[in-house]
């Protein structure tokens, strides 16, 4: 089967190759402006480079799929019925694999490559981690120790991987009955879209029912937007490839100075979950506005009760909204769920809780009824990414809008720079 798949290796390329000059064809004659000239150039050099490296990778996985498959306990009969059924089932890994590569922050260092380009047409099925599908065999190897042949398997992820080649293009519209059932390029164009709405949907790679059951399914109802909210924007392919190897490196350089068993917590918290758990906003506006710069310098004391931010305006208290209670958080760039809890509120000042990957930590505020918003403080500097920046004060900024109990804007760290990340929180209603 291994030798089979090189085989078929070079034909592919070519029908792939094809089919990306046919629609960029279309795309010139019909004036759609779906191929940026630099976009498509580094999704090739990509592809290049892929393609070089291939034969390992897949070596590597079917190589691991075989060494697991002299290990199985029972062997599934091979008929029509095993057949279908290993299509399937792995088809539900794959889902699986899918999902954990936005959920885990590890394989979302790989995953991130793909959803990166603001583009979307056949070349971006190349924009692709070089190595990418190291974890691959973790994820299907279940599928052989059950009693799936290794060449049912590895020749069934190939397939789903080649479906998913003609899923990338704007030409196809809505498909009818077929939406919600098989993965078409409608409901992956939700999959790769930064619209609010279609954040992390339609991880399915053949069919859509596991999207149905595990209530991750979106059906296309508004234009997507692709590209990645508030992270990196570049069309140098070695860029594309490695820039948040920066981020691994430093998260290397702290552990050195923490004993060994906070080492482990804060590497397996911020590493594998989050780049610093803090409370970071989801905003439905996709240009976000000036972030309110209210926050303590880093070398003053951290007061008991945080100075609101600049710019908040005093309401009376009969006027401002209720907004005690637990608050469940969503920061879109890194998936993570933060919880607030905000237990007092004093006309528009509020005082709560932040819970997080990294602890509990005081949070404060204020309300602007008049424009509908709310402005936080969460107070990060008894956290270990406190110790690791060497700062006494580390102060996360929060500036977002409220309606129908639901608050979503930006949050950024102002002593360590502009960089600011999109959140959005869900007021959790009371039950007898």
């Amino acid at each position: 089967m291994f030798e089979e798949s090189k085989a078929l290796a070079v034909p592919l390329l070519i029908v792939t190759l094809t089919c990306v000059a046919i629609e960029m064809a279309i795309s010139i004659k019909r004036g759609l402006n779906l191929y940026n000239r630099k976009d498509t150039l580094c999704n090739l050099s990509i592809l290049l480079v892929s393609r070089i490296s291939q034969p390992l990778f897949l070596g590597y996985i079917y190589g691991t799929l075989r060494l697991v498959e002299a290990m199985r306990p029972y062997e599934i009969p091979d008929n029509t019925v095993s057949t279908v059924g290993a299509l399937i089932l792995t088809d539900f890994a794959y889902y699986w694999e899918h999902r954990m590569s936005h959920t885990l922050k590890p394989l979302w260092f790989f995953h991130e490559v793909h959803h990166s380009s603001k583009n979307f047409n056949l070349s971006t099925s190349f924009r692709l981690h070089w190595l990418g599908r190291l974890l691959a065999p973790i994820i299907f190897t279940p599928l052989v120790l059950m009693g799936f042949r290794a060449e049912q398997v590895f020749l069934f992820f190939i397939i789903n991987l080649f479906y998913q080649f003609f899923l990338h293009t704007k030409l196809i519209g809505q498909l009818g009955v077929l939406e919600g059932i098989i993965n078409t390029p409608s409901a992956h164009r939700v999959h790769h879209a930064r619209n609010q709405i279609y954040i992390d949907k339609n991880f399915g790679g053949i069919l859509m029912i596991w999207d149905q059951i595990f209530s991750t399914y979106q059906p296309e109802t508004v234009a997507p937007k692709f590209g990645i909210l508030g992270r990196f924007e570049s069309n140098n392919p070695f860029t594309v490839q490695f820039h948040q190897v920066p981020y691994y490196a430093q998260l290397a350089r702290a552990a050195k100075s923490l004993p060994i068993i906070s080492t482990l917590v804060a590497v397996i918290a911020s590493g594998c979950f989050s780049t610093a758990g803090l409370a970071q906003t989801a905003s439905t506006r996709e240009q976000p506005s000036e972030l309110a710069k209210g926050a303590p310098p880093a070398s003053s004391p951290v007061p008991d009760d945080i100075t609101p931010l600049k710019g908040a305006v005093e309401i009376s208290d009969e006027k401002a909204p209720d907004l005690t209670g637990t608050w469940k958080g969503h920061v879109l760039e890194y998936h993570r769920h933060p919880k607030m809890e905000i237990i007092e509120q004093n006309g528009s000042q509020i005082k709560g809780i932040y819970s997080g990957l990294l602890g509990k930590f005081p949070l404060t505020g204020s309300v602007d009824l008049v424009n509908q918003t709310v402005q936080l403080n969460v107070d990060f500097s008894r956290s270990r990414l406190a110790k690791w920046k060497r700062r006494d004060t580390v102060i996360a900024v929060f500036n977002g809008t409220i309606k129908d109990e639901v608050i979503s804007g930006i949050a950024s760290i102002p002593e360590f720079g502009d960089k600011s990340v999109h959140f959005e929180a869900k007021k959790r209603q009371k039950t007898d």
